[in-house]
């Protein structure tokens, strides 16, 4: 396998096409329109759905003033963004272009009614941090307590909240409990109950549902037209509903992938473990963190199928705890930047004996 490189898709910030959650946009809508929309929601849902990008879309269209009016979108839908029988037009929220002045300082981070809260940059190590720290979350209440100049709406993005430490999420607590006027939290959360109940209690909750395969597609196609000929059913399966796993999968190469990881798991453990030592190295290597991510997520496929199909309880629960033990291994070492290496290498053992165990 060649060395996997990193390349730039673009972000929530830039995308402007959104599929497959047309009642998840009406509801915003609907609730901008009554007057009585919630100062905080909290956007659930798997990771790569689509969550961010609906939480930008909002915030364009509150920022540009696009919402203002009521009725339908004055701009047209975006081609292959079909509305169900259930969802009116004028429920949808309204098309924000991408040369519009509020979304293109949206996009650069530069609108002054806005800030998007991520993990930051350690300025001793000069790498980015482990999680959201509490520096992070000051910075963006400092701008909520800021009177907008032109008395409008402050709106903060925290992409996403399982990602922010103890210490942080209490400092967003306290905004939540008191906000000021004309200010919006949207809170993204990829791992249902991560957030703290104390903030789960002081939001409105907007549960999004992975896409289905033809969404999906159309989500890859309009992101990255140049993988969405290799846009599978097996590589659809394998996303789960989610395009952004699925833009992954095909930038990492998931089918040769899939591929080395079935022949190492049904090698004899005597055999030294060479292919597996071999896949270790190459997806360790700087620039391929999707390669990595990728490895994890198959091998912790390969252990939920297990569980699923397994015959005897003994085996079912072990192949479970696997699967669970695989999933957060993998993510500690991305974030804790633990050595990928031997990340690889005790999954592909622990897997590989579960494999032999359930075959034999």
């Amino acid at each position: 396998m060649a060395e996997q490189k990193e390349e730039a898709r673009p972000g929530p910030e830039n995308t402007h096409a959104l599929f497959g959650h047309e009642t998840a946009e009406a509801v915003l809508s609907k609730a901008w329109r009554s007057g009585r929309l919630a100062h905080g929601w909290l956007l659930t849902g798997s990771e790569g759905i689509g969550k961010a990008t609906l939480a930008f879309r909002f915030a364009r269209a509150i920022l540009s003033g696009a919402l203002d009016g009521a009725g339908p979108p004055a701009v047209p839908r975006l081609p292959g963004m079909e509305t169900p029988a259930d969802v009116l037009p004028a429920d949808r929220l309204p098309e924000v272009a991408p040369d519009d002045p509020a979304a293109r300082k949206i996009a650069a981070g530069a609108h002054p009614g806005f800030r998007i809260v991520r993990r930051s940059v350690n300025p001793k190590t000069e790498k980015l941090r482990g999680e959201i720290v509490i520096d992070d979350i000051r910075d963006a209440m400092k701008f909520l307590n800021r009177t907008a100049a032109d008395g409008g709406w402050r709106i903060v993005i925290v992409d996403p909240v399982d990602e922010m430490n103890r210490s942080a999420a209490n400092a967003l607590l306290k905004s939540l409990e008191e906000p000021p006027d004309k200010c919006l939290f949207l809170l993204i959360s990829h791992v249902s109950g991560t957030a703290l109940p104390t903030i789960r209690s002081r939001c409105q909750l907007l549960a999004l549902s992975p896409l289905a395969p033809d969404d999906v597609r159309a989500a890859i196609g309009a992101a990255a037209p140049d993988l969405a000929s290799r846009a599978d059913d097996a590589l659809l399966d394998l996303a789960a509903g989610s395009p952004g796993r699925a833009i992954r999968l095909l930038d990492a190469d998931a089918g040769v992938l899939e591929r080395r990881i079935g022949a190492i798991l049904e090698e004899p453990e005597e055999s030294g473990g060479i292919a597996a030592l071999d896949l270790a190295e190459q997806v360790a290597r700087a620039g391929a963190t999707e390669a990595f991510r990728t490895v994890g997520q198959l091998l912790a496929r390969r252990s939920a199928i297990l569980a699923r199909e397994a015959q005897d309880a003994s085996m079912r629960d072990a192949a479970a705890a696997l699967w669970f033990e695989t999933a957060e291994r993998f993510r500690e070492a991305e974030l804790l930047n633990l050595d990928r290496r031997h990340t690889v290498l005790k999954a592909c053992r622990d897997t590989g004996r579960l494999v032999r165990a359930a075959g034999g």
